[in-house]
């Protein structure tokens, strides 16, 4: 009994240890828009594609990993946010020069969903170097700190014409679902997914009234 209740105490000293809230502040689910080659975002899937995939990870084990890739390495182009629009009802041309923050790293986003054991969006920070491993993801290389700089952008609004400005890029987004064991104990079954973004740059666009 003594044996089991310092077992118990042990489990729960790692869970409490291992267990942690992920948050990015300057996340892709606020984009606008992501359009991906084919297959789709982890915040699309289905209950029923999550209870199906969740199926190929329910194998208990001492310690680690289980993981199920659905979509490996996919091609996507996004639409960060509209950064200026501006409407020239005049009977002149009008120029801007506009300071664009731009994002310059290959940086790497992991975002999880909420599991079935109620650990919500909590995840298991230990486990996302093995979690990139098993899905094919170069993780351990990249930043999660976003870094920026300030461009000069040159604008010239046409008399009577809307000019719209869009951040814009393209990225590879890997996602699927895990399951995470210590001790013959699942701690938490969820969807993760990679999200790298490639690069990032401003478009013009241009509408007459």
């Amino acid at each position: 009994m003594k044996k089991i209740s310092i077992l118990l105490i042990f489990i729960s000293i790692m869970i409490c240890t291992v267990l942690t809230t992920y948050a990015d502040n300057d996340s892709y689910e606020t984009y606008n828009e992501i359009m991906m080659a084919t297959g789709k975002l982890l915040s699309n899937f289905t209950e029923e594609e999550m209870k199906e995939y969740k199926k190929f990870v329910k194998r208990r084990k001492a310690y680690g990993v289980n993981v199920y890739v659905v979509n490996k390495n996919i091609e996507a182009t996004y639409i960060a946010s509209t950064y200026y629009s501006v409407d020239n009802r005049g009977s002149t041309d009008v120029s801007y020069e506009l300071d664009i923050v731009v994002e310059t790293a290959k940086k790497t986003v992991l975002k999880f969903s909420g599991s079935a054991s109620g650990t919500g969006k909590g995840t298991i920070k230990s486990f996302k170097t093995d979690i990139a491993a098993k899905a094919g993801v170069d993780y351990s290389k990249t930043k999660e700190e976003s870094r920026k700089e300030t461009q000069k952008f040159k604008l010239t609004v046409e008399k009577g014409s809307r000019a719209i400005v869009y951040l814009m890029g393209s990225a590879r987004i890997t996602n699927g679902v895990c399951s995470c064991y210590i001790a013959f104990i699942e701690l938490s079954t969820c969807g993760f997914e990679y999200f790298t973004l490639v690069n990032q740059y401003p478009r013009m666009e241009k509408r007459k009234l």
